[in-house]
């Protein structure tokens, strides 16, 4: 997640100052949204073969459920990583991986708590630190840690 500064509306003849850090900082967040509302996260350095299968790691010990997980993804790189294939082979009982066609972000379910999240927490706002932009989109997120229907409704699936 990003500073992001988007078009608003103002008064004529006022033109806004918007504050925006001379750095510019983000937060590598994997994302994942059960069909019950759960939202799990990860914020990880950088996104490689090696966090990519943390983060499968923590969807199979964070997931409420007991039923086997379809995964959608993007077509990333390191979600095709080779070094991974052995690791997706040992848990395809528990976890399948189901990968979008290319440039379609308007069909992955996450990327509209993304586009929330941008609107509820970082367009037009200033963060002096990275640190308070994380505590800001984490207060955020928190809410939907335990199977919701607000998510539920997001991701359209219910």
């Amino acid at each position: 997640m990003t500073l992001t500064i988007i078009r608003a509306w103002f008064l004529a003849g006022i033109v806004p100052q918007i504050k925006s850090p001379v750095d510019r900082f983000k937060i590598n967040v994997y994302g994942a949204m059960g069909r019950n509302g759960q939202l799990i996260i990860r914020v990880e350095e950088i996104f490689d073969a090696d966090s990519f299968k943390r983060f499968l790691k923590t969807i199979l010990k964070q997931a409420k459920t007991k039923k086997k997980i379809l995964l959608v993804l993007d077509n990333a790189k390191h979600h095709h990583a080779k070094k991974l294939k052995e690791y997706i082979d040992s848990i395809k009982d528990r976890l399948e991986l189901f990968y979008l066609p290319a440039y379609s972000p308007e069909i992955n379910a996450i990327e509209m708590l993304w586009k929330k999240t941008r609107r509820a927490v970082t367009h037009n706002r200033y963060f002096s630190t990275l640190k308070e932009m994380a505590n800001e989109l984490f207060y955020f997120w928190n809410r939907f840690r335990k199977p919701n229907i607000e998510l539920a409704r997001l991701s359209a699936f219910i």
